[in-house]
């Protein structure tokens, strides 16, 4: 495919130059690839939003999915700092990366055992509050809800 060659042997760009196209114009900015810290995707990127980023999450660059992931995470605990905040998110990327893109079938059955299990779990916890108090819509038998009470019968 020709368009595939064209973009591979293109040279970098200088993001955010003037028009006259003067090298020192903007300070250098030319971009480089950088890695995520946390799920390992690799972004182009100029030297001064490296160094915002960096400043932001506490020397770590992240991406923006998952800087949005840490932002959303510290809204939820305030008490986590910015650092255990990119920590957690790191350590939850670690364990996709190593279980779900390396064996989607088997994290498919895993998580429908687990859905399996609470979904029993939470039967038998129903069950077990059934039958220590009698209902009025069936005795000791499952616990129907208080709607379900047939008053014309």
């Amino acid at each position: 495919m020709p368009w595939r060659l064209a973009r591979q042997t293109e040279t970098p760009t200088r993001w955010g130059s003037s028009e006259g196209g003067d090298p020192g114009a903007d300070g250098g900015a030319e971009a480089r690839s950088v890695r995520c810290e946390c799920c390992g995707m690799a972004e182009d990127c100029t030297p001064t939003y490296i160094g915002r980023v960096r400043e932001r999450f506490q020397g770590k660059w992240v991406c923006g999915l998952c800087a949005a992931a840490v932002t959303e995470r510290q809204a939820r605990e305030p008490a986590l700092s910015v650092a255990g905040a990119v920590e957690a998110h790191a350590a939850m990327c670690e364990r996709f990366n190593s279980t779900v893109r390396l064996n989607p079938k088997l994290s498919l059955a895993s998580s429908m055992r687990d859905i399996a299990r609470k979904s029993g779990q939470h039967r038998r916890r129903s069950m077990d509050g059934a039958a220590a108090t009698p209902s009025a819509c069936g005795g000791d038998k499952l616990a129907r809800a208080a709607s379900c009470a047939l008053p014309f019968v």
